[in-house]
């Protein structure tokens, strides 16, 4: 199978997930017992506080009994709510979660209680009071013998209902003192593991990391260096072939690019010496022909100007300077409009060309340095670069001065000849 990049982080991914759920789970075990166990303890302290409830009521009782049987408090009612108060506190606490042990202690503190309580209401003819009847029998002597017959009974059950009610209250607070103890031990067992696992977690998944991060970073740091070595030109570069992920894949195009690159170096270098002699081959062809051509311009038995689109002069050949006077080393840079008699002659010309038009056998006349006026015919064009961009104009012209003359004369001539047949024709007519 083979593991990608995705598959390789997926699977540290899971792994970490795997460790921080088992902590979880952990955590929530350990937190279920903590619950249990202080669930337990609210339990128990609800059964103390109950115990601890009904040991005081049931002294009080016992306080108040004493001070009832020797006539030290006349409220019998006072009595019987007190009474009530540890029947239904003897009650609640039959309703907790006694173990056997604490369940006997209750029924002799209840059976103790009981008999106290029933000697003391038949003593003091409760029973007889609250139906509304007497007990004439009792006379003063023989009450206080019962009386010293019932505190001697009820001296034998008080230390039964005391020990008994110190014994429950000591079971109570020993079981308090045993869930709190379990529930400590919970809560720092359940804290020493999940700082335990969490370690192990955390390690497990540095540990992962570290080692997926070297799968994947030490090979790309690999090709980053041999790829810094082919960028200054080294091609002798060859990456060890990584696991096959995609860094794998990449690192074998790397070098299969290398490769090609040595291939094309090599051609490269064959076409650069190949071109070397093509180019200087053909220099040397377009030296001659740009020397052929500047002969042909240079020394052309005609004038041939070129100016820039700002009408300055960049070359006046040697046609120009023997038909105009000038010289060319002061020509150039010149406005070549200095040149024409008439400047708006130049204008219209320069316009029709710089528009697109070429003009051929454009006559005018142009200014000799030596101030004379020469009869020309122009042809004059567009000069462009080899993008076909307009960078100036140029210029061909021939002296048509002489021409003129002779064209002058014979039509002088021509006039006078028609002007003879004409006379000659009149004199006729009159004849």
């Amino acid at each position: 199978m083979r593991l990608t990049i995705g598959i390789k982080l997926m699977t540290g991914y899971i792994a970490v997930l795997v460790f921080m759920i088992i902590v979880s789970v952990l955590a929530y075990l350990s937190l279920n017992n903590i619950s249990r166990a202080v669930s337990n303890i609210l339990v128990h302290s609800h059964k103390y506080d109950m115990v601890d409830s009904l040991k005081h009521s049931v002294k009080q009782f016992l306080d108040v009994n004493d001070s009832l049987l020797k006539g030290q408090i006349q409220d019998i009612e006072y009595y019987q709510s007190l009474a009530n108060d540890v029947e239904k506190k003897i009650l609640y606490v039959g309703k907790l979660r006694l173990k056997e042990g604490e369940k006997d202690l209750l029924d002799k503190v209840e059976s103790e209680f009981a008999f106290i309580k029933d000697k003391a209401i038949n003593f003091t003819h409760v029973d007889a009071t609250l139906s509304g009847k007497e007990s004439p029998e009792w006379g003063g002597e023989a009450k206080s013998a019962n009386l010293t017959t019932l505190l001697r009974e009820m001296d034998r059950s008080k230390p039964v209902l005391i020990s008994s009610i110190e014994a429950l209250y000591d079971e109570a607070w020993r079981s308090l003192d045993n869930v709190t103890i379990r529930a400590d031990r919970e809560r720092a067992q359940g804290i020493r593991q999940i700082i335990i696992f969490s370690i192990i977690t955390i390690g497990m998944g540095i540990g992962i990391s570290i080692y997926f991060s070297h799968r994947i970073t030490n090979p790309l740091k690999a090709l980053s260096r041999a790829a810094s070595s082919v960028a200054q030109g080294d091609l002798d570069q060859e990456v060890e072939e990584a696991p096959g992920d995609e860094v794998g894949e990449l690192i074998t195009s790397f070098n299969s690019m290398i490769d090609d690159l040595k291939t094309s170096r090599d051609q490269v270098e064959k076409y650069n010496s190949e071109l070397q002699a093509m180019v200087e081959e053909r220099t040397t062809e377009l030296e001659k022909t740009k020397e052929y051509l500047e002969n042909i311009l240079e020394y052309s038995g005609d004038m041939i100007i070129t100016t820039t689109l700002f009408d300055e002069v960049v070359q006046f050949n040697k046609g120009a300077e023997n038909l105009l006077g000038y010289n060319k080393e002061s020509m150039l840079g010149t406005n070549i409009d200095i040149l024409f008699a008439n400047k708006n002659d130049f204008r219209k010309l320069r316009e029709k060309v710089v528009a697109g038009r070429n003009v051929s056998g454009y006559e005018t006349k142009l200014m000799k340095k030596s101030g004379d006026v020469i009869d020309v015919s122009l042809t004059f064009s567009q000069l462009r670069d080899r993008a076909g961009e307009i960078i100036g104009l140029v210029g061909i012209g021939r002296n048509i001065t002489e021409r003129k003359k002779i064209e002058a004369q014979q039509k002088k001539y021509a006039d006078r000849l028609l002007q003879e047949i004409e006379e000659s024709a009149k004199t006729l007519k009159e004849d």
